[in-house]
């Protein structure tokens, strides 16, 4: 399950998701990014960077611009392994809803 906490790290963070719902329309120049989003340019080239890193977007230099866009092969990687890793074995589990009881114990409450 460790291994899932890059993923989620970086897309935890809300400007990142306003990334990637902007790369959703089209590949985007980074200077770009920093007007629609109104940051700064290392806020930007952080979260890119870090969107980068786990492969959930790429970008491409032309002279001084980088332009960015979603990496739809990391994205279904990250799908697939989310799947794999949580989603799958929560569907396999035998786990059973506990039965609705009256809470007599201070330490716990209902929920």
């Amino acid at each position: 399950m460790k291994n899932l906490l890059p993923y989620f790290k970086a897309l935890c963070e809300e400007h990142r998701l306003e990334i990637i719902g902007l790369l959703l329309e089209r590949e985007h120049c980074v200077c770009e990014l920093i007007e629609k989003l109104g940051l700064s340019q290392s806020t930007v080239s952080y979260h890119v960077k870090s969107l980068s890193e786990m492969e959930l977007i790429k970008c491409r230099y032309i002279k001084n611009s980088s332009f960015c866009s979603l990496d739809k092969e990391g994205f279904e990687k990250y799908a697939a392994y989310i799947n794999k890793k949580l989603f799958k074995p929560v569907a396999d589990s035998s786990f059973k809803e506990s039965p609705k009881v009256a809470f007599e114990d201070d330490r716990c409450s209902a929920p």
